[in-house]
């Protein structure tokens, strides 16, 4: 498990970001970055195509937004903490074998944790089919 200071991309992904997976520039120590899309622990979003994938990719948004716009205000470069780990398990719906990270997102300053807004705004929505499941959070990160 490793620990990154982390802010969005500003590279668009291929599919798009939805409310379980986005593309994060994390800091790797001695000005190396690293560039990745990170599947949030514990969230299963609506993918594209399916019922509520604009409403959790656009509340997924709307929380990573005023995060970043409240770092903006201080000057700091980093909005983000990002406790993950690498994940080589295919989900169920997968055709490829990749390697993929999975983690845990949180604000910076407040600790607040990203992966805990969607997995609350998706268990308001069961009809879309997403919410959460196992594999549960990952633990939040220390200093």
């Amino acid at each position: 498990m490793f620990d990154y200071r982390a802010k969005l991309s500003d590279k668009p992904r291929k599919r798009g970001d939805d409310g379980d997976t986005l593309l994060l520039v994390w800091d790797q120590g001695r000005g190396t970055h690293g560039e990745e899309a990170v599947r949030l622990a514990g969230v299963w979003a609506p993918e594209r195509g399916q019922a509520g994938y604009e409403h959790a990719a656009g509340y997924l948004r709307l929380v990573l937004e005023e995060i970043i716009d409240r770092h903006h205000a201080r000057g700091m470069r980093w909005p983000f903490m990002l406790h993950t780990q690498p994940n080589t398990a295919k989900e169920p719906d997968e055709r490829q074998s990749i390697t993929r990270y999975m983690g845990d997102l949180f604000a910076a300053d407040t600790g607040e944790s990203i992966n805990e807004h969607m997995i609350a705004f998706l268990a308001q929505h069961p009809e879309w089919s997403g919410g959460t499941g196992s594999p549960g959070p990952l633990n939040k990160p220390t200093g």
